[in-house]
């Protein structure tokens, strides 16, 4: 019945999605990065949901909305990136482990492309945004209940078969989430979705801690100055965000704490010195083969591992940075790390020319949330495999997108009118009225 629903809802809403494009980047968006089909059963789990839906966005974008991919710095590093671990993967060294991965992450590459065409405005952005939220803030919300019912005693777990099924990838994804859920309720003007999302966002913090990923913690702790920082009451969210933490970790049991204790003795950690000796392993990888590394899922594979780290055995990189350069080489890395820079700096960007404007308090907030969610990102990733992550690079498109905005915004209004249909017409009919005595006088 479950599955019967969803397909239904999914194909009634292909005509929406085809005559306004971006319903079809809502949609898409929240299968992609929700996978809500892998809560159902029966024959929801034949059909390709996202790829019948990202093809009717892209049939409708091509056809009835036609907007440009925006000319700017985050789309020339995507491509950059794309084209590098494209050449990296024509000379994998194990291609047909290679090219799967390769067609799963251009599919959300290309839609990211749609995306940063049609994100034209405020109302957009905003829509995405909860969309986004949505489609992970479940796992969380759904996690953080069930670390309440037991007490925090069992690890919490993202849907299976996704990127973020594992326990340290959902974490890392819900600690990504925290800021954006904050930026939501901030420019809730209902008091009832205000509260939803402090709830929503103390059930995910649960659940963060209920993963029990020591990676996501250390985000944790790190995104706590820039939330400081990006706080108007200072003093006031110092105290609630402290007075939340202690209280989640005062509820996780004795096992919890022994485990994130660890982080002090990592030397005799098994599982600390098995990312060490991965990220040393990438790193040979990649100095053997500077410009295309071993190829996508090439450090999963014992062949490749003994080639150019013997001894160590074949398993995730566990780490956003050397994953990419493990698998893609250099130049991938290049444009991975470009990316992440722009973002940073599209943020800043942002912050700095809307802190008097009013009009554009919503796009102080979100590049405020977004800054405070990247640095998340970067730490928590820091010690887990998830470089290749659409909704990260959503959110950079989504940056910038708003900074788009911020500069029409802003452009000086003589500008804009010069600059304008309304302007130009308005011009010719004072052309043509200045021309009529003169043609008179003629006479």
């Amino acid at each position: 019945m479950r599955s019967l629903f969803f397909t239904t809802a999914i194909f009634a809403m292909l005509p929406a999605a085809f005559f306004s494009p971006f319903v079809a980047v809502l949609v898409w968006s929240y299968i992609s990065f929700g996978s809500p089909q892998r809560l159902t059963w029966g024959i929801s789990d034949a059909i390709p949901f996202a790829l019948v839906v990202g093809l009717t966005g892209i049939l409708g974008w091509l056809v009835v909305e036609r907007r440009k991919i925006p000319n700017d710095m985050t789309t020339w590093l995507l491509v950059g990136f794309i084209v590098s671990y494209t050449i990296a993967t024509y000379f994998a060294i194990i291609p047909d482990e290679a090219w799967p991965k390769w067609w799963l992450t251009t599919k959300a590459m290309i839609y990211v492309f749609v995306t940063a065409a049609l994100l034209t405005n405020r109302v957009r952005i905003h829509a995405l945004m909860w969309v986004m939220v949505i489609a992970v803030a479940f796992y969380g919300i759904k996690g953080g209940i069930f670390a309440l019912v037991t007490g925090g005693n069992y690890r919490i777990w993202g849907p299976a078969q996704t990127v973020i099924g594992d326990n340290n990838q959902i974490a890392a994804a819900l600690v990504v989430l925290l800021p954006l859920m904050n930026y939501l309720g901030r420019q809730s003007k209902n008091n009832l979705l205000r509260m939803g999302s402090r709830v929503a966002m103390g059930l995910c913090l649960l659940s963060v801690l209920a993963s029990y990923s020591r990676g996501s913690f250390l985000a944790l702790i790190a995104m706590l100055p820039f939330l400081l920082q990006h706080s108007k009451r200072k003093v006031m969210s110092g105290v609630i965000i402290v007075v939340a933490l202690a209280f989640s970790i005062s509820f996780m049991p004795a096992q919890w704490v022994e485990r994130i204790q660890t982080i002090k003795t990592y030397q005799q950690d098994t599982s600390a010195e098995g990312r060490i000796e991965m990220w040393e392993a990438a790193t040979k990888m990649a100095l053997a083969r500077p410009l295309v590394g071993v190829g996508f899922k090439g450090p999963y594979i014992q062949k490749v591992m003994d080639k150019y780290s013997p001894g160590t055995t074949a398993r995730a990189v566990h780490s956003i940075w050397f994953e990419v350069l493990g698998e893609n080489g250099f130049p991938a890395l290049f444009f991975w790390v470009g990316l992440a820079i722009v973002g940073i700096l599209n943020c800043r960007y942002i912050i700095r020319r809307t802190k008097n404007v009013p009009k554009l308090k919503w796009a102080n907030d979100l590049a405020h949330m977004s800054m405070v969610g990247l640095v998340g990102y970067y730490v928590g990733g820091s010690f887990l495999s998830l470089s290749y992550w659409d909704f990260y690079f959503t959110l950079l498109v989504m940056l910038a997108a708003a900074r788009r905005i911020v500069v029409a915004e802003l452009a000086p209004e003589s500008k804009r009118l010069l600059f304008s249909p309304e302007a130009a017409r308005a011009a010719a009919r004072a052309r043509l009225g200045a021309a009529r005595p003169a043609l008179g006088a003629g006479d």
